[in-house]
């Protein structure tokens, strides 16, 4: 049973998406908002892959979390900077890739037990 809901990928790793499937009405939009995720992601899992072994255990998460969100952060200002357009039509939902399951969920499940190349690859 638990095989068919808790640790089903497909809708473990869906749940991650939630924020790309809102703003991808449109291809630029949903390219933007892809492109955005996978950026955070490879960057996130190249910051903490390194780290790990200087991140106490009670604060793990906090840091990760830190690490993401200055990274969406980047990416946020690159999109606002390259188009205003396309800035406001992601509006919000650039910020939810800080709670994105996927991301913290790879950063806690690989990127914290592994080296920086197969945190990049795993990315």
């Amino acid at each position: 049973m638990k095989g068919l809901w808790k640790e089903n990928p497909v809708f473990v790793q869906v749940l991650g998406m939630c924020p790309v499937l809102a703003v991808s009405n449109t291809a630029l939009n949903a390219l933007a908002m892809g492109l955005a995720t996978l950026f955070v992601l490879v960057m996130s899992n190249t910051v903490i892959s390194p780290l790990r072994r200087f991140i106490p255990k009670q604060v793990r998460i906090a840091t990760y979390i830190l690490v993401i969100a200055t990274f969406v952060t980047v990416v946020d200002y690159v999109i606002q900077a390259i188009s205003l357009e396309l800035h406001k039509a992601l509006g919000a939902f650039i910020s939810l890739i800080v709670v994105n399951c996927l991301i913290l969920g790879r950063a806690e499940a690989f990127a914290s037990k592994n080296g920086v190349g197969r945190a990049v690859l795993d990315a």
